[in-house]
């Protein structure tokens, strides 16, 4: 049923489904009553009629707008129109596709749901089979449900789910032993010949997408033979696994670019060389440092270059609002119109899994993530608890230790994410990075816009190589971007740099007399020599002063003169 909902005004929220007539205005008695002193008592009205919404005024003071004009007479509502009465916008919404009614259904006959769904047998075991896969939220959950659910439908003591090729599988999830040996016979018909191959107490068949040949294979194995009919479960198994990868990969950025550490300075070359050593191992990694020196980002290179490079990269906020973190830590259960959330545990199985600023965790939580942590399990969506395998990484202002003396990190948590340790180093620390960390901001930025990146004179550079960056790099990269939206395609100057950057060192104190007015000359004869091209004689004709004059005051301010050709 078409509706109207108050976007604005003294009645704002309010929705109102239009039924026949719908009159508007002061009065109690209107079925929108607005307490608006430029509402009229019977100031418009809506009618329903053939399908079609159509809207009047009643001869009101201040009239009745459509999208922003003026009505006379009656005008038709069209889906998503606006019309106005007094300070009141009203939208109109079309009916509904879908909505519930109080009709008679008839003679009803229902059934409890679980009394419907299959419990035993081939039906039983593909549902519970296509229901496991259609919640993995990884390519490794994938891979170790449909081995759970293979060795399950099939009383199996034994099963697998591999990738690979004929030459060689590359992945596998087993259930049931350490390792399985698959016939290559068996192997090869699957891979090659998308057969189900039977062999005594060995059964095997591909794992395939529509579109495509197989990409891996499904293994079960135990002492009794298996039934043709077994093959042809294990058949259905494959293909539903198949697509369950394929939809997987298909949501995650399997072939995003790897991330870059840039700089060249040698403190920076030394955290990007531990980085390096830390993403060859699985051990938890605590990046620790200021904020705005990119921590996450070190977080997201290490997990880029490990073995883990194709699997989730999943980060958890710790600064958000309680109730949002504890949702996304450890999943919620649906309600009307809101579907269930998995844990981010859960997605991040086979991947990395990050807590960002981590003392700001609330304690209960903490607590409650450092037990799953340290059984190597997360709440599964069904109840209960489900076995995963992350590698755990966090970012925090101090190291470790330092956080957990203090009180601000839960013990189990601690143990949980100790490790390798990485430093994230303030840019005061690494000035010489400064001008490589703007020209790749700004160009990124002007690559967007399609412009040309903004070229610094050699004052403006030196300003922003001597800039203390108390925000660190995630400063410089709002400055970078701002001045490439700014002055694409020009030179930037010292006096196009923000205020707080011309002023130098310790220009975290208010200034002074003294120090505004050094700014000023400063700039002036910046810019005096930036307009003389370099040619001293000539800027000191343009300041009034004497050549020797203007030389103490370069040598004072420490500008850079830099000849340039008419």
């Amino acid at each position: 049923m078409p509706a109207l909902l108050l976007l604005s005004g003294p009645s704002v929220g309010l929705r109102h489904e239009v039924k026949g007539e719908v009159i508007i205005g002061r009065s109690p008695s209107c079925d929108i009553p607005l307490e608006d002193s430029k509402v009229s008592r019977r100031h418009a009205r809506v009618v329903l009629e053939g399908g079609q919404a159509r809207v009047s005024d009643l001869g009101s003071r201040n009239g009745t707008l459509v999208n922003g004009e003026k009505i006379e007479g009656e005008v038709t509502l069209l889906p998503g129109d606006q019309f106005q009465v007094g300070d009141s916008n009203l939208l109109f919404e079309p009916p509904s596709r879908a909505a519930l009614t109080e009709k008679d259904a008839g003679e009803l006959d229902s059934l409890p749901l679980e009394e419907l769904l299959p419990a035993v047998g081939a039906e039983a075991g593909l549902y519970n089979f296509s229901v496991a896969l259609l919640s993995a939220t990884t390519e490794a959950m994938v891979l170790r449900r449909a081995a759970e659910e293979v060795a399950r439908a099939l009383n199996a003591d034994k099963a697998a789910a591999l990738l690979g090729g004929s030459e060689g599988l590359l992945t596998a999830s087993v259930v049931g032993a350490e390792s399985v040996e698959v016939p290559r016979s068996l192997a090869r018909g699957a891979l090659e010949r998308k057969e189900v191959g039977r062999s005594a107490g060995v059964l095997c068949a591909p794992l395939i997408a529509s579109g495509g040949a197989p990409f891996g294979i499904l293994y079960a194995e135990r002492p009794e033979p298996f039934a043709q009919g077994d093959g042809r479960l294990l058949a259905s198994l494959g293909r539903i696994a198949g697509e369950a990868l394929a939809a997987v990969r298909s949501r995650t950025d399997a072939d995003a670019p790897q991330v870059q550490l840039l700089g060249s300075s040698r403190q920076f070359r030394k955290s990007v060389e531990h980085a390096r050593r830390a993403a060859a191992v699985l051990e938890p990694v605590a990046v620790y440092g200021e904020l705005g020196t990119g921590r996450l980002h070190t977080a997201h290179y290490i997990h880029s270059r490990s073995p883990r490079a194709l699997g989730p990269f999943v980060v958890v906020d710790c600064r958000r609002p309680a109730a949002q973190v504890e949702e996304e830590l450890f999943g919620r259960t649906s309600a009307p119109g809101v579907p269930p959330m998995s844990s981010a545990l859960l997605r991040a199985d086979g991947g990395t899994f990050v807590l960002r600023q981590l003392e700001s965790l609330p304690r209960h939580l903490s607590e409650r993530l450092g037990r799953h942590l340290s059984r190597k399990t997360a709440p599964a969506r069904a109840g209960g608890e489900e076995p995963v395998d992350i590698r755990l990484m966090v970012t925090i202002t101090a190291p470790l230790a330092t956080v957990a003396q203090r009180g601000e990190v839960d013990g189990e948590l601690a143990k949980a994410v100790t490790g390798i340790e990485i430093e994230s180093l303030p840019l005061r620390e690494r000035r010489p990075d400064v001008p490589a960390l703007y020209e790749y901001f700004a160009g990124r930025m002007a690559k967007l816009r399609k412009k040309e990146i903004p070229t610094l004179s050699p004052d403006a550079r030196r300003l922003l190589v001597d800039y203390g960056w108390p925000g660190n790099v995630e400063e410089l990269k709002g400055v970078s971007e701002r001045l490439a939206l700014l002055y694409a395609g020009t030179e930037v100057t010292a006096l196009k740099l923000p205020p707080e950057i011309q002023d130098g060192p310790g220009s975290g104190q208010p200034a002074t007399l003294a120090q505004m007015i050094a700014r000023l000359e400063r700039d002036a004869i910046s810019e005096a020599l930036r307009e003389a091209r370099g040619k001293k004689i000539k800027a000191a004709a343009l300041l009034g002063i004497s050549r020797p004059t203007l030389d103490k005051k370069i040598e004072d301010f420490q500008l850079v003169v830099e000849k340039r050709r008419q």
